[in-house]
Parts: C-alpha cells; structure tokens; sequence
C-alpha cells in the first residue's frame, strides 16, 4: 500500500508512506477498521497493488476510484455488486474535507503497520 499524505493536520508530516508487504487479512483488517475515516476524509490518497495479480486500485482525495491491471476481473466484480456502465461526469463545484474527527484515525493509520515515508512528488501537490 502507497498511503500519499498530502494534507496532515498534525498527526505526522505530509509524504508517501509506503508499507511493507500485507496479507489479505491484514488489508481487510485495516479497511474494517478504517473505514469511515478512508471514505470520509480527503487528507490523503491510497494505493493498494497486488504484485501476484498486477493490480491496483487508487481510491483518491476526490472519494474516486481508479483500477489498473486486469480490467475485465474489477468489471465483473462491479457489476455482481450492482453497478452499471455509465458515463461519469464531475462538473459540479466540490470542498475537500479535512476532518479534525479522523485526526486520530490518520494518526492510528500511521501506526498501525511499519510505513517506509519519502517526500511528495510534484503530481501529489495540491
């Protein structure tokens, strides 16, 4: 997982945090137990890869996700949870929300495995 701060609020210093390999368990673990703070807040990004598969998934600031790899599996899985295919379009103004309620959960995030942390890239930038 690539955990990219790039709003903090106090609870550590804005970078890529990047943890060290994870089971299923331990990723379902952590989502479960993050949950409302990851689909809440807009202080971060988060990319998960699956080496074994050539997966990934970006759920982004914009509350967004992005699939890459092997389309045609994510698709199916889509559609056997009810979604459809559609045009999506974002051309409404939108906030970004920085909740000081999930200051800790961004803090416990960070603590909950072992994150290797390297500065921004430009493109992480707001």
């Amino acid at each position: 997982m690539l955990y990219v701060l790039h709003t903090p609020r106090g609870e550590a210093k804005s970078g890529r945090y990047q943890s060290p390999a994870v089971s299923h368990r331990e990723f379902t673990s952590l989502v479960d137990r993050f949950a409302a703070f990851l689909c809440s807040d807009s202080r971060f990004d988060l990319w998960v890869h699956s080496p074994s598969d050539q997966a990934t998934v970006v759920l982004d600031r914009h509350n967004q996700l992005f699939a890459y790899g092997p389309l045609g599996r994510f698709e199916d899985v889509l559609l056997g949870i009810g979604y459809e295919h559609g045009d999506i379009a974002v051309d409404f103004p939108h906030i970004h929300k920085y909740m000081p309620a999930f200051d800790k959960d961004s803090e416990a995030l960070l603590s909950w495995l072992t994150w290797s942390r390297t500065d921004l890239r430009p493109e992480d930038e707001q």
